[in-house]
């Protein structure tokens, strides 16, 4: 009887209990709904992810086909709880000519498996949370998300059913892939195609309706083309086009879908994993997303010597001038100084630029062992970190306007933290050099730093040592050689003007740092970086006025007290409130397009020349070359009288689709600018640094 009343509770629990409240975010409704009504420890249990999609819209598969992004669990469990992957059901061609993406329309249930741990104590409750996110199109692609949770009670009794959506979930479970069927598939090349053979069981006595192989992966079959479908014997055969910008298959996965229950009762999709063979002909490499071969080899000393001229290039880069015009007013204050010091100075700064340089070689050889899309500048994809430096450049800015001092040598950027000798400001000068320098490629940097991605550890931190050499090398020659210096005017008045001028040169950095943080983070949060500035200029106003020199010892300490406290709280209100947001098209205008290897193939294709311009918001180098160049109205009509259609990749936040691409010419830095002429099998790899004359010259030749 007992029993018998737990499990009547237990199922009107369930009527309340085994769904939570719908979240609607544009075009989507997503609701989390569970299979059982309770928990049972140890033993798993299924929810669904459900989302109802408004009429003409739609969400995206695993392989979301030519474009599109798909859907996305993150899982808050308690303790000892897993979530194993979504369940995918078989998608449905979706296509908006001249693409073809796989999604779902109407409705679709994300099915998930949850495990509890063995202990869990009856008579609890357990509450479940999930952020799903996704992308919902029609004409236009709106990201969507919603945060998700559900109450399940725990007991130690078989699980009572959702009556409600008990129907729902067995539909959800027709519509997965199966693995068990009797038909028997075949894989072989024939020339650019790829064959699939579908051998029926013994005794088949069906018709096989119209089959859509959809792959797991990209770059396996052009997604827009037609599958052609055929007898062939007792069997079946399906061909579908190669895509020429993916690796040579060596194995065949993906789901098979055709009506009438086929593949097994109830199933109209099967997933297959089968090996490719090759005795029906040979694939070679193509260059459908304008891949080409890698960079020819040199030998590891020419490398260097790129790697050096990079690096000594570099200080004439707009990134690196804020920061290395400071240093060179060290030098004028030095230069009454003993050579001895001076030398000393170029040293330690040097070794701030060699021992940066190693650290970033560091982090960057460990994020692509992980299988990060990382590359030169990954940083600067942080919000985190360019909100850090915009906080570093405006303290800088107010300590140089002389809102606050500390020290009493100008020894360059990093001054507060002068030690002995101001050796530490020299080195911490040095070391911003390097982390402000990382916005811009200079001519003959990108082979370096492809070459230095693509080869082993120890031969990247050589290449990335040629980097820092180059960069410090004119403080070194100056250092080492003092009389160089004595033409520089004698310390004086106007020197205190040349600060303050390098002070608005700071804001200007930190003015552009903020409009590349604003690429990265949600408009949201860009008003707390206002409250932070203000913030830290009281701060810098309070250490300024209480925490001088001049002032008392509890004045002081005071000032410096509240000083922090304004700072801290200015920092931390900006940083917690970061709201990231995925990848933004990299083009907002009817001139340039957004990137997509599929659109260039497209494009080379109908015979249409193209020119793609690899950029990234946060590098500068980039940024020049657009204003100067490629945004001028002569030539914006000349790419327009010469029929060019004109691709932007956007790598602001280091996304895989571009890096992708940008590995695919050798690179894994930006600018990077590539045209292909019409019927061109190869590109043209331009410079880092554009030219209106470099432009002409291009279209004219024809490539």
């Amino acid at each position: 009887m007992t029993r018998t009343l737990i499990m009547l509770l237990i199922g009107a629990f369930a009527a309340v209990h085994t769904q939570a409240d719908p979240v609607r975010d544009g075009q989507v409704e997503a609701e989390l709904i569970a299979e059982s009504a309770s928990i049972r420890p140890g033993t798993p249990f299924t929810v669904a992810v459900k989302f109802r999609i408004d009429p003409h819209w739609h969400t995206y598969w695993i392989n979301d086909g030519d474009s599109g992004l798909a859907t996305k669990l993150t899982w808050s469990l308690p303790e000892g709880y897993t979530a194993g992957g979504i369940q995918w059901p078989y998608p449905e061609r979706i296509i908006m000519e001249p693409l073809v993406s796989y999604g779902y329309e109407d409705e679709v249930w994300h099915l998930v498996d949850i495990t509890p741990p063995e202990d869990l104590p009856a008579g609890e409750s357990v509450t479940l949370k999930v952020k799903a996110t996704w992308l919902m199109c029609k004409e236009v692609c709106l990201p969507g998300k919603a945060e998700l949770s559900l109450t399940l009670p725990v007991s130690d009794t078989p699980p009572a059913p959702n009556r409600a959506h008990a129907e729902g979930f067995a539909s959800a479970r027709a519509n997965l892939p199966t693995e068990e069927t009797a038909w028997t598939f075949t894989a072989s090349r024939e020339n650019d195609s790829l064959v699939l053979t579908m051998n029926p069981p013994e005794g088949f006595d069906g018709e096989l309706e119209r089959p859509w192989f959809f792959p797991f992966e990209k770059q396996v079959i052009v997604h827009a083309a037609d599958q052609v479908f055929e007898r062939a014997g007792d069997g079946y055969r399906l061909a579908m086009e190669i895509d020429p910008s993916g690796e040579t298959v060596e194995r065949l996965q993906g789901v098979i879908t055709a009506g009438g229950d086929v593949w097994a009762p109830g199933r109209n999709a099967v997933a297959i994993d089968v090996l490719v063979g090759d005795s029906a002909g040979s694939v070679t490499d193509g260059d459908g997303s304008a891949s080409v071969a890698a960079p020819p080899q040199r030998p590891l000393w020419v490398y260097l010597i790129f790697a050096f001229a990079g690096g000594l290039i570099l200080n004439l880069m707009p990134c690196v001038f804020p920061v290395l015009s400071l240093k060179i007013m060290s030098f004028v204050n030095q230069a009454g100084h003993s050579r001895d010091r001076v030398w000393k100075h170029g040293l330690v700064f040097s070794a701030g630029v060699l021992i940066s340089f190693w650290i970033l070689a560091g982090l960057l050889m460990l994020l692509r062992a992980g299988g990060s899309a990382a590359g030169w500048g990954f940083q600067l994809s942080s919000p985190t970190f360019v909100l850090a430096l915009i906080a570093l450049f405006f303290l800088m800015s107010l300590n140089l306007f002389g809102v606050f001092e500390v020290g009493t040598g100008l020894t360059g950027t990093g001054s507060e933290l002068t030690g002995k000798h101001g050796l530490t400001g020299s080195f911490f000068s040095g070391f911003l050099a390097t982390i402000v320098a990382t916005p811009c490629t200079a001519p003959m940097m990108g082979t370096a730093l492809a070459f230095a991605i693509n080869t082993s550890a120890a031969t990247a931190f050589l290449i990335f040592t040629g980097l820092a050499l180059g960069l410090s090398f004119p403080y070194l020659l100056l250092s080492r050689f003092p009389a160089l210096l004595q033409k520089i005017p004698r310390p004086g008045p106007w020197m205190e003007t040349l600060k303050q001028v390098m002070g608005f040169l700071l804001i200007a950095t930190a003015v552009w740092l903020f409009w590349v943080f604003s690429y990265l983070v949600d408009v949201s949060s860009l008003s707390w970086v206002m409250v932070m500035l203000l913030l830290l200029a009281a701060g810098g106003w309070v250490l300024g006025k209480w925490g001088a020199i001049h002032r008392g010892r509890t004045v002081r300490i005071t000032g410096k007290i509240i000083a922090i406290v304004l700072m801290t709280l200015g920092i931390t209100s900006a940083v917690t409130r970061i709201e990231p947001i995925s990848e933004k098209a990299a083009a907002a205008d009817d001139v340039w397009e957004p990137y997509t290897a599929e659109k260039v193939a497209a494009l080379r294709a109908e015979g249409t020349p193209v020119f793609i311009d690899f950029t990234a918001k946060w590098c500068l180098t980039c940024q020049v070359n657009k204003k100067a160049v490629l945004e001028k109205s002569d030539i914006l009509a000349l790419f327009r009288d010469n029929g060019v259609a004109m691709l932007a990749a956007d790598w602001t936040d280091q996304n895989e689709r571009v890096a992708d691409a940008l590995a695919s010419y050798g690179r894994n830095s930006v600018p990077l600018y590539v045209y292909y002429a019409a019927g061109a099998e190869q590109p043209v790899i331009l410079p880092e640094i554009l030219t209106p004359p470099m432009i002409r010259d291009l279209l004219k030749s024809g490539g």
